[in-house]
């Protein structure tokens, strides 16, 4: 599996997502983020597969 290319300064974005989140009372912005998550999550894991086709057609 190859190296997550995400940059700390990613990581820090989503985690002050989280805090935000954490301390609101809207469970709106706790589905959004949620949903943020999966989506991040699911673009990284198709380009990993992309990539992965990419070096076995190769």
């Amino acid at each position: 599996m190859s190296k997550n290319p995400e940059t700390p300064r990613d990581i820090e974005e989503w985690a002050d997502r989280i805090r935000r989140v954490s301390s609101a009372h809207d469970p709106q912005a706790a589905r959004k983020l949620a949903s943020d998550i999966y989506r991040a999550a699911q673009e990284d894991l198709d380009a990993e597969r992309a990539r992965a086709e990419l070096e076995r057609e190769e």
